[in-house]
């Protein structure tokens, strides 16, 4: 049975661009950064149309959707503060769990190897884009995190720059959820 997609009425489309003005807390290696989308001293907003995608500024971690399907866009500068060596484990994640207990949106992982300490020593930049298709029947909100460790222990952060979008997220709402 194939399901057909009902386009969104909303003119012009229901949609919000957050650019990172401010690099991300430096966190410990083997830490998370939660991405403190609601927080406008880290994130500005570009661009928002409709009400179905929304921020909270008392709790920065949320994003909050409505009943439908979305298009969401994330692109991001994340590296080292130090050189590094050996192993990289690099996790983007994205839930519908404040707690990541689960990781039902989207989970990237990447292991990379940067040679011995005597010949691999370099500062790692991962540099993601990701888009995926989420449909939600009930209003809904998406947590985002990003887990770094290396085997030199660096620490990590996510870049933001107020004149060059190094880290983006882009949300539409496409239209209605699918059944």
């Amino acid at each position: 049975m194939s399901q057909v997609h009902v386009p969104s009425t909303s003119v012009p489309l229901e949609a919000l661009q957050l650019q990172m003005i401010a690099n991300g807390t430096t966190t410990v290696s083997g830490s998370t950064y939660d991405f403190d989308l609601g927080d406008d001293s880290v994130f500005q907003v570009n661009l928002q149309s409709g009400s179905s995608i929304t921020l909270d500024a008392t709790a920065p971690h949320k994003l909050n959707l409505a009943s439908g399907l979305y298009q969401i866009s994330f692109a991001g500068w994340v590296q080292t503060t130090a050189t590094t060596y050996g192993d990289v484990d690099f996790e983007l994640k994205v839930s519908t769990d404040s707690n990541f207990i689960t990781t039902n949106v989207l989970y990237d992982r990447q292991k990379l190897w940067y040679g011995n300490g005597s010949s691999g020593n370099t500062t790692p930049i991962i540099d993601n884009n990701h888009t995926i298709i989420f449909n939600t029947s009930s209003a809904t909100t998406l947590y985002f995190r990003i887990e770094m460790t290396s085997a030199s222990g660096a620490s990590y952060y996510m870049r933001g720059d107020v004149l060059d979008k190094l880290t983006t997220l882009d949300v539409v709402r496409l239209g209605d959820a699918l059944e």
